[in-house]
């Protein structure tokens, strides 16, 4: 890493990196002790993409995860620091990389939602002191109070014909028992219904015949 690190800080030509040259031992320092500290953290000559405007140049950045402590537990967080054309006089430019399965947390205090990554540390950033071990060391315990990435949630797997024919069975045949409850009760009302038309039946007939019998009286005595 060292003899990678000066070989592209000596480079001239057009994909030079564009540092002030008196700057270029202290930026050498910073990148082999932030390995050092991080060794999940890559440096590497990558081309920055300004947003206002201006010509891509090729710059240094330390690309990989750096550790983060929640609840007990150790996680890895994938960011991009970029060492911008002012570094070291002014901070560099650090972005979140999150994976497919990750999803930036919305809002975070100190992430917007496309990555770029704000907090005291870099505002405060004072040549020469500031470094980018500190740096990290300083991000790590933030996100550790506030992390902003979360895991994706997995869609729920869908469940096969089988299962879902058997889950669709049971209310088919629940409903199936209350139509023969149904059905029994129906029956049961029309039985008694029956029934009290026959009794009135019944009872129009003896009204009849009672009747029929009185007139018949009548006309013997008459």
């Amino acid at each position: 890493m060292q003899q990678f690190l000066t070989s592209v800080l000596i480079e001239s030509g057009p994909e030079s990196v564009p540092y002030v040259e008196s700057s270029k031992p202290l930026i050498r320092q910073h990148l082999l002790d932030l390995i050092s500290c991080y060794p999940s953290l890559n440096p590497k000559t990558a081309t920055f993409i300004h947003n206002d405007g201006c010509p891509s140049i090729n710059l240094l950045q330390a690309d990989g995860t750096i550790p983060m402590d929640y609840h007990g537990v150790t996680y890895n967080i994938p960011v991009i620091i970029w060492l911008l054309d002012s570094y070291p006089f002014h901070p560099p430019c650090v972005y979140l990389n999150p994976t497919p399965g990750m999803i930036i947390k919305r809002p975070h205090a100190h992430v917007t939602p496309s990555g770029l990554v704000s907090f005291p540390y870099l505002h405060n950033w004072a040549y020469p002191s500031s470094n980018l071990v500190d740096l990290v060391s300083e991000l790590t315990a933030s996100f550790a109070r506030d992390p902003p990435l979360y895991s994706r949630r997995r869609p729920q797997p869908k469940q096969s014909s089988p299962l879902r024919d058997q889950s669709l069975s049971r209310p088919f045949q629940h409903v199936h028992h209350h139509q023969q409850s149904d059905d029994v009760a129906v029956v049961y009302k029309k039985e008694a219904i029956d029934k009290v038309i026959r009794e009135l039946a019944e009872l129009s007939l003896q009204r009849v015949l009672r009747r029929r019998e009185e007139l018949r009286k009548r006309s013997t005595e008459g």
